[in-house]
């Protein structure tokens, strides 16, 4: 969980802001460092698929460097554009989006390794983009839990907002854990700074409560002459029944009109204790009047548990609501870029698988081209032997009728019958 590690005390303009640090508006008076810690992005620590792994250190070499830096660059609209589709929460969506505004314009490394540029740009830094290990991490084991982190955000079903969000949250509850969560997760000098009480403020609760419990006159006057003394506006030693022992722990600085209170955790909670019955709804039963100082005292006392309870639900109010805000913009640029990253990889395979169709297609029509030469060769061998065959007979046809004009001659040649008979028998074949 994110912790309070220090106070912007002359704004945030001009405080040093490291990695995954982010100032934390509390109120008009007071903003605070919220810091998430180094262990969320523990990339040594997780189980890793080593075929997987093996597989996206193919994909991230495919890519030429200045792809992988296009790849690795997602513009906020994007961001934007995938907020709106799995975030309901109208409250979350806004201050999401003035996170990412915010860091826009500051310049504020709080996303580490991820970076927002002053144009609106997502990406990651050099170290991240370059270690195929580290990039294979952040992808595919941080931001699988984009779904779990949104998943867990109970939502109203009325109208769809978060707890943090509701219309009903600054409204104080019943002390519970929240306060002290709250103050475990805070430096030493944050915790001085919300015990540094505004004596202006104080006296504004003060007031609030009078009016609340309807407190008579003289009651009253009895209650706002206790304050006075807490903040050293009226000399206590001439005060009848007035007990210094109820004021022990806090002291009072008239000229810078605040209050310190003393910052151990069981005097805090001591306090705290008085003003439970105001938030519990069941203050006990007696009559509210303060007709000695040591009781006003004791009301005073109730006030400043009242005053300090709320300053403490409204930091751990903010402190989880940024926290969340954080965690969602996190998720989401994580999401975004392994989406860019794994369809510009889609592209490169695309071109090489276009060029390896396209060669293998080259490859078949050679083939083909070859077949149908090998096709023509034949018919064309065909023909030629098929044109000596014909001419070898007709040399045959020749060579027979040579022989038998021969022989038809001799005949004529002798008037034997024999001969004329066999004149007529060769004549018909001499004629076809």
């Amino acid at each position: 969980m994110a912790r309070l590690v220090a106070v912007c005390r002359d704004g945030e303009e001009d405080y040093l802001f490291l990695a995954r640090q982010i100032p934390l508006y509390i109120d008009d008076s007071l903003t605070m460092v919220m810091e998430f810690p180094d262990s969320i992005l523990d990339f040594d620590s997780y189980q890793i698929n080593s075929s997987q792994m093996k597989q996206f250190i193919e994909h991230h070499s495919m890519l030429k460097q200045q792809d992988l830096n296009m790849a690795l660059m997602v513009m906020s609209r994007e961001v934007f554009s995938a907020l709106s589709q799995s975030v309901p929460c109208v409250g979350c969506r806004r201050s999401v989006e003035h996170l990412f505004s915010q860091l826009t314009d500051s310049g504020y490394f709080a996303l580490d390794p991820l970076t927002v540029g002053s144009s609106g740009v997502l990406s990651v830094t050099r170290a991240c983009l370059t270690d195929p290990r580290k990039l294979y991490t952040l992808f595919y084991v941080h931001g699988s839990k984009l779904n779990s982190v949104i998943d867990s955000i109970p939502m109203s079903k009325k109208n769809k907002r978060c707890q943090l969000h509701s219309l009903d949250t600054h409204k104080p509850k019943p002390l519970g854990g929240s306060w002290m969560d709250v103050w475990e997760l805070m430096s030493q000098e944050c915790r001085d700074e919300v015990v540094l009480i505004d004596s202006t403020s104080l006296l504004e609760t003060l007031e609030t409560y009078l009016r609340k419990h309807r407190f008579c006159t003289d009651c009253k006057n009895k209650v706002l002459r206790a304050y006075n003394i807490l903040v050293g506006d009226l000399d206590c030693s001439k005060e009848k029944g007035y007990c210094a022992a109820l004021y022990e722990g806090l002291r009072c600085c008239p000229h810078e009109h605040h209050i310190h209170v003393c910052c151990e955790t069981d005097f805090i909670a001591h306090l705290l204790g008085r003003a439970e019955p105001e938030f519990a709804g069941g203050y006990e039963r007696r009559e509210r009047h303060a007709k000695t100082i040591d009781i006003a005292q004791e009301e005073v006392l109730t006030c400043l548990g009242i005053h300090l309870y709320e300053r403490l639900h409204r930091i751990w109010q903010k402190l989880r609501a940024e926290e969340q805000t954080w965690q969602m913009l996190f998720y989401l640029g994580i999401d975004a870029l392994r989406k860019s990253f794994e369809m510009a990889v889609e592209r490169v395979q695309g071109i090489s698988r276009l060029e390896q169709l396209c060669e293998e297609l080259s490859e078949e029509e050679r083939a083909k081209e070859l077949k149908q030469e090998k096709k023509r060769q034949k018919r064309k061998n065909r023909r030629k032997n098929k044109c000596g065959f014909e001419q070898e007979v007709e040399g045959e046809k020749d060579k027979s009728l040579d022989e038998v004009m021969t022989d038809l001659m001799r005949l004529c040649s002798s008037p034997s019958l024999s001969s004329l008979i066999a004149l007529f028998i060769i004549l018909p074949e001499i004629l076809q």
